[in-house]
């Protein structure tokens, strides 16, 4: 996916009104695609910055040869290999290490759609808007469509830690850098390392109140370039979020933070289609709303924990 700075933009000359009248007048003269794809532009730029999922395991686009088919049913899927599991063992200078038939585990990765309302305007009220039309999609469809896939990913990553029971369960009383020490003791012990940690802002903040000696520069850093400049602690990448209603504690006194291991190491983020708006206009009414069609598997169930605090 191309970066956001890629994507066209409007300069300080060009006046949102005059954006959403080339906007409607692109649609007017049956250029419905070309006025789409400007908005699908600025809508997945959006989407990226909002879904935590996707910092955590970056999506891949599939082309269409990619997909695997099933006898059963004409629902798109991948199928996505794992790692064979081996061994080594000592023999002397004329022996040789003992034979074996490999098996190749696999699971499979299964698609949905994600959808926003569906809005319909006159397009003589559009005119009227002195906010960027493609804002305006951005703000009421996009950050719906993004806190779906997070609820969807984070809800998947705690059914497999309560399977899991309290061997990827870390629970501290206090935040501290011994707590830390513990999750990241936890994955470890599993031989996978460690990736990436999840955590709301509000959660994030708290690591201000962690002495110099125990997150090293982060303190330091915190002070003269701000919390938000600085996504990493003891190291370790951090993925932040404002979504508190999905990373939160999982009572009234608690609040949690995910470790994940590496994206090879955890599963697939696929996408069929990234986030598209789609527009029709029948007479003066125009219709819009934006989805994705994607899918994302977890592959190795040991390459999350949790810790929870309070």
């Amino acid at each position: 996916m191309p970066s956001a700075a890629n994507y066209r933009t409007e300069t300080e000359k060009v006046s949102a009104q005059q954006i959403n009248s080339n906007f409607v007048r692109k649609i007017d003269q049956g250029r419905i695609k070309e006025a789409a794809e400007e908005g699908s532009a600025f809508i997945r730029a959006k989407l990226r910055q909002e879904s935590f999922a996707r910092e955590v395991l970056p999506p891949v686009l599939l082309a269409d040869d990619e997909l695997d088919r099933d006898v059963n049913t004409d629902q798109p899927k991948k199928i996505v290999e794992k790692e064979p599991d081996s061994y080594a063992t000592f023999v002397p200078f004329y022996g040789t290490g003992p034979r074996t038939i490999f098996k190749g585990p696999r699971y499979q990765v299964s698609f949905g759609k994600v959808e926003s309302q569906r809005f319909r305007k006159s397009k003589f009220e559009l005119m009227t808007y002195q906010n960027d039309i493609r804002k305006i999609l951005s703000d009421n469809s996009v950050k719906d469509m993004a806190e779906q896939e997070d609820s969807k990913f984070i809800s998947t990553i705690d059914t497999i830690i309560t399977a899991a029971g309290t061997s990827q369960l870390v629970t501290s009383a206090t935040w501290d850098a011994a707590a830390f020490v513990t999750l990241f003791q936890n994955m470890q012990n599993r031989k996978i390392p460690l990736g990436k940690l999840l955590m709301t802002d509000a959660c994030y903040t708290n690591s201000l109140q962690l002495p110099y000696t125990a997150v090293g520069e982060v303190a330091s850093r915190h002070y003269d370039q701000g919390v938000e400049k600085e996504k990493k602690l003891w190291g370790i990448p951090v993925v932040t979020t404002i979504h508190n209603n999905l990373v939160t504690g999982h009572n009234s006194s608690t609040y949690s933070v995910y470790l994940f291991a590496p994206e090879n190491y955890l599963g697939n983020f696929f996408l069929l289609q990234d986030a598209t708006l789609y527009i029709e206009q029948k007479a003066d009414i125009i219709s819009f709303h934006s989805y994705e069609a994607l899918g994302i598997g977890i592959g190795n169930n040991y390459g999350v924990s949790r810790l929870d605090v309070g």
